[in-house]
């Protein structure tokens, strides 16, 4: 059992590691892309044809992706001010069933997120020569990291591997 606990931890740090690239990959690009953007259009008085297109699907790209990292760090949308007060038996039935429901959601946006995306398939952004589906292929990847992410912690908390309070977020502790 211990070594396909060192496996799974070795592939947690990897997506942590891929994760952590792609956001600020992603945030770095669309950074760059509208502030070029607002340069040409003000500075140079020639607007890019991509202007508002691209970095759209590139922002929509980086919600999923990033809901994904949010996911994994444990820094998603949470009201765990209350988990903090009940009992440690408590703790572990609510954090269990909130993962159950996150690994469900992560799973319901994998499956009609790929659905979406491949409605994509073959067509291309109106301003750039470049696929639809590359953007849009962020949905159903994201649903899967996310139902990944919480069925590996759902395990480990039922199996008392993991402690529910290590799963709150460190900056409230």
């Amino acid at each position: 059992m211990d070594r396909l606990a060192d496996v799974f931890e070795r592939l947690d740090r990897w997506a942590g590691a891929a994760l952590d690239a792609a956001v600020v990959a992603l945030a770095g690009l669309l950074l760059i892309l509208l502030n070029w953007a607002v340069f040409a259009r003000f500075i140079l008085n020639d607007s890019v044809s991509w202007g508002e297109e691209l970095p759209a699907h590139i922002l929509a790209t980086l919600t999923f992706i990033g809901a994904a990292y949010l996911t994994r760090t444990n820094e998603h949308l949470g009201f765990d001010a209350v988990l903090r007060l009940l009992p440690q038996r408590a703790m572990r039935v609510v954090t269990a069933l909130n993962l159950a429901l996150m690994a469900g959601f992560g799973l319901l946006l994998a499956w009609y997120g790929g659905i979406a995306a491949a409605s994509f398939a073959g067509r291309q952004l109106i301003s750039i020569d470049l696929p639809m589906l590359l953007f849009r292929a962020a949905m159903p990847v994201g649903g899967v990291l996310i139902a990944a992410f919480c069925t590996v912690r759902l395990v480990g908390v039922l199996t008392g591997r993991i402690d529910p309070a290590d799963l709150l977020p460190e900056a409230d502790a």
